[in-house]
């Protein structure tokens, strides 16, 4: 448990307050020797800090309550956006918002951005990063190492000669969830970890089993915005070189289904007429 799902659990929210009173820290002594009944062995630090937040940094606390999606974040709640519908105004910089969550929820922001890569949860991370302008400097770094360590993986792959099948198994790198991320963290090291990958994948390219395959990592790559204009008018290239292929793969597959169901129907007309010659015998 952190600090503000304590806060959430304890019942301290109130819309609209302007500043936390005593009744709200005995809540959270209150709360927290009812839960050591069931668990005697149950800390006191997470108590701590939000009795520390509630005296020390309320502005910041009441910022997070009134932020849908870093409240749901660290209460581990799913409010709707009616819950956050206040007209409460809190005046507070991001970097103290930054040093807020440095301070009190850290470890909790690491470990879900670990958790999700790890688990290759792109989209899950890139959503929750609306709010990047209020997150600590430092886990955003450690994000980009996790990402660019899961980018070194892929490449490392490929260096070692793999069969098409081991290869194609990689599937998050033909999701464009994975360069959208990536985009949050554009440099020329990604830029160029972009273009190993494109060069990479092109052995592979004359593999039947493979097109499928390259179709969608190229039109997913596209989606990463990259400050490089040659880089980014080649995965804007590919992605409409793409594009066509499979526009003119598809009309082409429609023409021969249609001239086989021609066909198809010629025969059975003929068959038809045969047999009504017959019976007229």
């Amino acid at each position: 448990m952190n600090s503000i799902e304590l806060f959430e659990a304890a019942g301290i929210y109130q819309e609209n307050a302007t500043e936390f009173v005593l009744e709200d820290t005995l809540k959270v002594s209150k709360y927290i020797d009812l839960q050591k009944i069931q668990n005697p062995n149950l800390g006191t630090t997470v108590a701590s800090n939000l009795t520390e937040a509630l005296k020390n940094y309320p502005n910041e606390l009441w910022f997070i309550a009134y932020n849908r999606i870093l409240y749901n974040f660290f209460a581990k709640t799913n409010h709707s956006r009616g819950r956050f519908s206040t007209d409460r105004v809190v005046s507070v910089s991001n970097e103290a918002i930054q040093a807020f969550i440095a301070k009190f929820l850290l470890d909790e922001l690491d470990s879900y951005f670990e958790q999700k890569v790890a688990h290759g949860k792109f989209e899950e991370i890139d959503d929750f990063l609306v709010v990047k302008e209020y997150l600590p400097q430092k886990s955003l770094e450690k994000l980009e190492v996790k990402l660019s360590e899961k980018f070194d993986f892929v490449l490392q792959t490929l260096e070692q000669n793999p069969s098409v099948n081991e290869a194609i198994s990689i599937n998050f790198i033909k999701y464009r969830s994975f360069y959208d991320l990536l985009s949050h963290f554009k440099s020329p090291q990604i830029d160029e970890k972009i273009k190993a990958l494109l060069s990479k994948f092109t052995p592979f390219s004359n593999f039947g089993i493979q097109t499928e395959y390259n179709n969608s990592m190229k039109m997913a790559m596209a989606n990463y915005k990259t400050n490089d204009h040659d880089l980014a008018n080649l995965l804007k290239m590919n992605k409409e070189d793409t594009i066509a292929r499979t526009q003119k793969t598809s009309s082409s597959s429609s023409s021969a289904l249609t001239t086989g169901g021609t066909i198809a129907l010629v025969i059975i007309v003929i068959r038809l007429l045969l047999l009504m010659v017959r019976c007229s015998q």
